[in-house]
């Protein structure tokens, strides 16, 4: 079997995966309130731009990082946000821990500049 055909069955495993069925289950609970879909996107939008800045070693203001930092919590009040961001972060540590599988399987060192 090649490469791609593993690439695939893993796909498949992972979408039978119950971190996926769940994070699937939430997302359309998210997508289906316009309000709450509006306020995470918000916050994913001010999440992207304080790390963008910090990863180009900008200086980010304090005001912004509080700011997203209240709507966080927000937001965590929320039981079916907080869920779906739960369960997201179980998803993408999965795939996370699948990716360093495979880069130490392969002895790929992915450090440099991490001194």
């Amino acid at each position: 079997m090649n490469p791609y055909d593993y690439a695939h069955q893993l796909a498949r495993a992972l979408k039978n995966s119950e971190e996926y069925k769940n994070y699937k289950q939430l997302e359309e609970k998210i997508n289906g309130n316009p309000e709450i879909k509006n306020t995470m996107n918000d916050f994913r939008r001010r999440q992207f731009e304080v790390q963008s800045a910090q990863m180009m070693g900008k200086t980010v203001e304090e005001e912004k990082i509080t700011k997203l930092q209240e709507l966080h919590n927000i937001l965590m009040k929320d039981r079916i946000i907080s869920e779906f961001m739960e369960s997201e972060f179980r998803l993408t540590q999965m795939m996370s821990d699948i990716y360093k599988i495979l880069g130490e399987a392969l002895e790929l060192d992915f450090s440099f500049g991490q001194d």
